[in-house]
């Protein structure tokens, strides 16, 4: 079963079947695809896994009641089967007062360059082999390295209809890879890494992993212990990004706003964060590894602004949160499977520069830290961050002195924004996730001295 035809003949199946069953809606959700998957352990390549990334999800509404089943074996019986499951399981669970209704789109679905790229399918095993030993071999340059990571490629197919009139089908195409690499000097211990992720395989940066992760953990020999004490911390953008990303994505799900869990509760509107940081999601961006044509659920979404000069300007909905919350749908849908039920996530955050130069931030500092690929984490719902600094330097009077160990950052999400104090007017894009090198005014740092 691999035609789209057949795909979309199945999905037509349950639709009618759920209703004949008496169900009040239906929606069938596919994913086809597969990914080649190789590991590496000790600068050798251990593993080759060629991954199914296949199955079907079906959700039924009888009297505001929801069924959901899942199958991955696409037969007619066993999807027969998946239905009359989902049903039975409406028809027994309690009504859902909040749900309002499967959404309705009727928005041509748009077309995104750089989604699909035939090169990424035809690679084969030899050819994805070379490229993850040309990476390889730019990390041991460094004199006994010890170099893990792992390396995917791949496609998938998403299918999307309901008995609401939403029908739309799309593909993708991705190429990933992560390099950790760890040297040893004596005593002394250097640990870094770096990826690199594209739709396009003429766009992976694969040399650029290795190089870049040998570099970082050369670099991180040498550490030494600081003092407790309370400094500012000047973030890479890919810290920046992964420090912003996650607390803005929890904050604005409108879906945690209406359960009173989201950090941003009732501030739509209201100053988040330093005026200096302006946001925006971005669904159709060219080539970006997060875009899509349509969220989870089949509705085409919309380019947002979340946040302009520090203000919040509207949460991130599907159809069933943006009743809730009194917004309309922004068509963020997001399903951690096809077994998930869909929750609203951002698509290509775009993190707008500053106007001072990254050099002049470093230059600038009288006493602090520069972190590269450190972010910034919270866990879940909790506003407390702990983070360990994993690749960080001391800077004094404009100059990086040494590698630091043993150090963590407290603070609380709220912190973060509040205390954003500069932005390098430098970006870098990986595949439409922009972030600038962000400096935050002082946080308290624990040292291991």
């Amino acid at each position: 079963m691999t035609s789209k035809e057949d795909l979309h003949e199945l999905a037509e199946f349950i639709i009618k079947q759920g209703l004949k069953l008496g169900a009040d809606q239906v929606e069938a959700y596919t994913l086809y695809g597969s990914a080649k998957s190789v590991q590496v352990e000790r600068g050798s390549i251990r593993k080759f896994t060629d991954i199914s990334n296949s199955g079907l999800g079906i959700r039924i509404i009888k009297d505001k009641s929801i069924g959901m089943a899942s199958t991955t074996i696409f037969t007619k019986d066993s999807i027969e089967n998946c239905v009359n499951n989902a049903y039975a399981l409406a028809k027994v669970s309690p009504p859902d007062p909040n749900f309002d209704s499967l959404p309705v789109d009727e928005t041509p679905t748009p077309e995104i360059q750089d989604r699909y790229d035939q090169s990424v399918i035809d690679l084969d095993v030899e050819e994805f082999t070379e490229i993850i030993l040309q990476s390889i071999q730019e990390a041991q340059k460094y004199e006994k390295a010890i170099i893990g990571g792992n390396f995917t490629a791949g496609y998938g197919e998403r299918f999307i209809v309901n008995s609401q009139g939403i029908d739309r089908t799309s593909s993708q195409t991705s190429v990933s890879g992560y390099l950790s690499v760890k040297l040893e000097e004596g005593e002394d211990i250097g640990n870094a890494y770096y990826y690199d992720a594209s739709t396009v395989l003429s766009k992976f940066k694969y040399e650029q992993i290795g190089k870049v992760a040998g570099e970082r953990a050369k670099n991180m020999l040498g550490s030494k212990k600081i003092e407790t004490t309370s400094l500012p911390i000047l973030l890479d953008p890919d810290s920046t990004y992964g420090t912003i990303e996650p607390i803005l994505s929890n904050g604005i799900n409108a879906f945690s706003v209406f359960n009173r869990t989201a950090f941003f509760v009732d501030k739509i509107g209201d100053a988040i964060a330093n005026e200096k940081l302006n946001i925006t999601d971005d669904p159709f961006y060219p080539g970006g590894t997060d875009s899509a044509p349509f969220d989870d659920e089949g509705v085409v979404p919309k380019k947002l602004k979340l946040v302009e000069n520090g203000i919040l300007q509207t949460y991130i909905t599907d159809s069933y949160s943006a009743p809730l919350v009194g917004l309309e749908n922004t068509g963020h849908a997001s399903r951690g499977s096809f077994a998930s039920r869909p929750r609203p996530a951002p698509y290509t955050l775009s993190i707008e520069p500053g106007t001072i130069s990254k050099d002049n931030l470093i230059a600038d500092m009288k006493e602090g830290i520069l972190m590269i690929g450190s972010p910034l984490h919270s866990r879940g719902n909790n506003p407390q961050i702990s983070a360990q600094i994993n690749q960080g330097f001391l800077v004094k009077d404009g100059e990086i002195q040494y590698p630091i160990k043993n150090a963590v950052i407290g603070c609380t999400v709220f912190d973060v924004y509040q205390k954003i104090d500069k932005l390098s007017k430098e970006i870098e894009n990986r595949n439409g996730h922009k972030a600038p090198w962000m400096l935050l005014k002082a946080l308290q740092v624990s040292g291991g001295k």
